[in-house]
């Protein structure tokens, strides 16, 4: 199970690779805000692949979950103390104090995910993972970070240093 942020769900959906969430890690949940900002918002402009998203909403592997008091709490925090989103401070919070890894790209998310304890990982981990995982081959991954190149801008080391763990991990 894990957590996740705006920005993975809208690019895995994108990609038509938003099944290989589920297939890492099971159970996906996202708060109110996440879903208010992919799903919501993302049929009042017929986005692409946000029908993915809904179908992984209808299947129960992709869950919107109400948030504890706790939870409102810490994300209430979080977005008076940083420039986070509501949606980033919320998957935050909910990553925070249900004791779960959370998926988030953006910079500021990652660092408060650190400071509050929280373990993350970035799209492009999560397409490692899915290689090391076996749910993609190595040819898979590599047209996958290639077509995630045209989503969102990627560090060329960063792209060098997944190809190469993952053809060390191959041997």
């Amino acid at each position: 199970m894990i957590v996740a942020d705006a920005s993975p769900l809208i690019v895995f959906a994108k990609l038509q690779r938003l099944r290989l969430l589920n297939d890492l890690y099971g159970e996906v949940l996202i708060g109110p805000a996440v879903k208010a900002e992919t799903i919501d918002a993302g049929k009042a402009v017929h986005a692409l692949g946000v029908e993915q998203l809904e179908a992984a909403l209808e299947g129960g592997w992709l869950q919107t979950v109400r948030l504890t008091a706790q939870e409102r709490g810490l994300m209430q925090r979080l977005t008076r103390r940083s420039r986070l989103d509501r949606g980033e401070a919320e998957s935050i919070a909910l990553a925070s104090v249900r004791g779960l890894r959370l998926i988030v790209d953006d910079k500021e998310g990652r660092s408060m995910a650190t400071v509050v304890g929280v373990e993350y990982v970035g799209t492009v981990g999560a397409v490692l993972e899915a290689y090391l995982r076996q749910c993609l081959d190595l040819g898979e991954m590599e047209t996958t970070l290639r077509d995630l190149g045209q989503l969102l801008w990627l560090s060329p080391a960063v792209v060098a240093e997944v190809l190469r763990l993952a053809r060390e991990a191959k041997t």
